[in-house]
């Protein structure tokens, strides 16, 4: 064969007529056909070549082929192999049921082509050249999916609703999806974010209907735009003994702070979300006006915040090392303020092969802020001193003594920083953390007395026993407190091997032994026991007699006997004489898992477990917030900041 047939075909100039979907150019004047592998001459037209596909191959439907081709520029180089090469050629079929069949060249043929793949492909590279000019309309569904997620960047990102009018937002938005047209800020505002309001709002109502018990936290804030608001929070079990929160409220304040006031605001909330008479407990700080209004306004079980309560007991103490604290503020204030003196202390770490770390500088309100202080402080404590040494200002001089003593200090405030954080969550039960680690304070604190180290520093010693005596003061009573008590007596990581005080213990499980043998009284068990036996001699009076008559009794004489109090008393004993579980373990998993062995403990455990150490959850309300309300945003008006608040904790979709 000619050496030109064997590479692959000429290229030429661009050839516009679909008839060389079936040729292949040899060179200027001679081409190849595709089907029969016949050799032509065409020079400046095409009609020697549709003559041929014509009268060889009348099968071919070429002129069918023009019309969906018509507007498609067919060429090398544009179609990926329109037409198979001779190892993928094919014998026709038949058409019109076998009864028609082309003819071949029997020199040159050696199978036909299937026309319809032709026609089918440049079809396809029509329909597909075509749609990629053409912007395909969003659906509603898929706009309100976008719409949603645009929402979400407002929502748990904090961003500015009038991002939506930057010019580089919009044509990040636009080159992502050319078709959805980005809504403007006021449909953001007064269409997109109220219709989820209220769809998230119907879904907490619905979540409401199903509490069993609740614990309520609750906390005020001022914002910096000097308005007041009071947020509520609820936390309960659901069946599945899993750890649910709801933001009730975030209501603003028009009226003074005073008792009065604050209960009437919780109760009207509470009221709204149709809670009253399921809340367990409220957890507040211990500020007397909110104490007062659940206390004695709401007359409601109130626990105070375990984490403000550790924050009183270490400012009791602090005054025993406060000069020496003094001293750290000042060197830190400066590196602060201090760029190149910041600079030498972040060369000093890195010459050291450190990671280099800034100074902290602590909240005077926050307990553990003083701590992290002293703890970054301790850990620099080489390259400070060697950038002090070096820097021409006038700080303090800290003694290699208060160097040394400031490292014992943080050994002894880390248990209270640990006990803080783990009673600060909200995702898992933290109340029947509190009577432990009050205890195991308690222990750490006389373990430090003991310490010869300790003893002979006079700041730690005198620090030591101002925290031990401040601990009793404000939660020397922790065992006998009855939520606390219930809580802790119900977790399988505790049970009654938490309590120092026996009689503490045998108190709180003779409350729990009335409260399961109430719950047997009002579901007739006892009822069902006690008649028994007289069910029996009523059948045997009638003279009825039935095959069943002895398996009946065998029954009756298998089934436990006894009084409420007994079978109470028999559960809680059995619980108790199970071993307890790791102290890493989640014991709400544990009680899903054990529910039908405990049936009427699961049932408390469902109503008593929601109980939380702490008033975090409404303190970190705030502190998104505070975020909300940033220097872009600070025009939002509160009803807006009332709305972003309750979808970033009640949006469940993303968490």
């Amino acid at each position: 064969m000619d050496q030109s047939l064997m590479r692959g075909g000429y290229i030429g100039k661009r050839r516009r007529s679909p008839i060389w979907n079936f040729y292949t150019a040899i060179d200027e004047n001679f081409a190849l056909c595709n089907i029969c592998r016949h050799k032509l001459s065409y020079k400046t037209t095409v009609t020697n070549l549709s003559k041929h596909m014509l009268k060889r191959h009348p099968t071919v439907r070429v002129k069918e082929l023009c019309r969906v081709s018509s507007n498609i520029q067919v060429t090398e180089k544009t179609v990926d192999d329109p037409v198979p090469g001779p190892s993928r050629i094919s014998t026709l079929e038949s058409q019109n049921n076998g009864s028609t069949k082309s003819s071949v060249d029997t020199e040159t043929a050696t199978n036909e082509f299937p026309v319809s793949h032709v026609i089918k492909s440049s079809a396809q590279i029509f329909e597909r050249r075509i749609s990629s000019y053409l912007m395909k309309k969003l659906s509603v569904s898929e706009t309100q999916k976008i719409n949603n997620e645009l929402l979400k960047m407002f929502i748990f990102d904090y961003q500015p609703f009038n991002i939506v009018n930057d010019r580089g937002f919009r044509a990040f938005v636009s080159a992502l999806n050319p078709s959805y047209r980005l809504p403007s800020r006021d449909t953001i505002v007064n269409t997109l974010l109220p219709a989820i309001y209220e769809q998230v709002s119907h879904d907490v109502r619905q979540a409401c209907c199903t509490i069993k018990k609740a614990c309520l936290t609750t906390d005020c804030w001022t914002s910096a735009n000097n308005e007041s608001f009071m947020s509520v929070t609820a936390h309960y079990l659901d069946e599945e003994f899993k750890m649910n929160s709801l933001l009730l409220d975030v209501s603003i304040l028009f009226v003074p702070h005073t008792s009065a006031n604050l209960a009437s605001e919780t109760l009207k909330i509470v009221e709204n979300w149709n809670l009253q008479g399921k809340i367990l407990v409220t957890v507040t700080d211990n500020a007397s006006n909110i104490v007062g209004a659940i206390k004695n306004g709401l007359k409601w079980q109130h626990l105070g915040c375990f984490a403000h309560t550790i924050n009183l007991i270490l400012k009791d103490a602090q005054v025993e090392f406060s000069c020496l604290v003094e001293k750290v503020k000042s060197i830190v204030c400066h590196f602060k303020r201090s760029t190149a003196a910041n600079s030498r202390l972040m060369e000093c770490q890195v010459t050291s092969g450190k990671d280099a770390k800034k100074l902290i500088q602590d909240v005077p309100t926050r307990w553990n802020s003083t701590f992290y202080m002293l703890e970054r402080f301790v850990e620099l404590e080489s390259c400070i001193r060697t950038t002090v040494a070096l820097l021409d200002a006038d700080l303090p001089h800290l003694t290699a003594g208060e160097w040394k003593t400031l490292q014992l200090l943080c050994k002894a405030l880390k248990p209270f920083e640990d006990a803080t954080t783990m009673a600060s969550g909200e995702n898992y039960a933290t109340a029947s953390l509190i009577i432990i680690i009050v205890n195991g304070l308690n222990d750490v604190c006389s373990k430090m007395l003991n310490s010869t180290d300790i003893l002979q520093d006079n700041i730690l010693k005198n620090t030591i026993e101002k925290l031990q005596q401040s601990l009793l003061n404000r939660l020397g009573d922790v065992e006998n407190n009855n939520i606390l008590a219930k809580a802790t007596f119900l977790d399988p990581r505790f049970k009654d091997l938490a309590f120092k005080n026996k009689i503490a213990a045998e108190n709180v499980k003779r409350q729990l032994t009335n409260l399961v043998a109430n719950m047997l009284h009002s579901t007739g068990d006892e009822l069902l026991i006690n008649n028994q036996a007289t069910g029996s001699e009523s059948d045997t009076q009638e003279l009825k007699f039935s095959f069943w008559d002895s398996f009946d009794q065998r029954v009756s004489n298998h089934k436990p006997k006894g009084t409420a109090s007994s079978r109470a008393l028999l559960e809680i004993n059995r619980y108790l004489e199970e071993g307890i579980i790791s102290r890493k373990s989640d014991p709400l998993l544990w009680w899903r898992s054990q529910k039908y062995n405990y049936p009427h403990l699961s049932s408390l455990v469902q109503e008593m477990g929601c109980a939380l150490a702490t008033s975090v959850p409404c303190e970190r309300v705030f502190s998104k917030a505070g975020n909300i309300l940033t220097e872009r945003r600070s025009r939002l008006n509160s009803n807006k900041v009332k709305k972003l608040l309750f979808l970033n904790c009640n949006w469940k979709s993303t968490k």
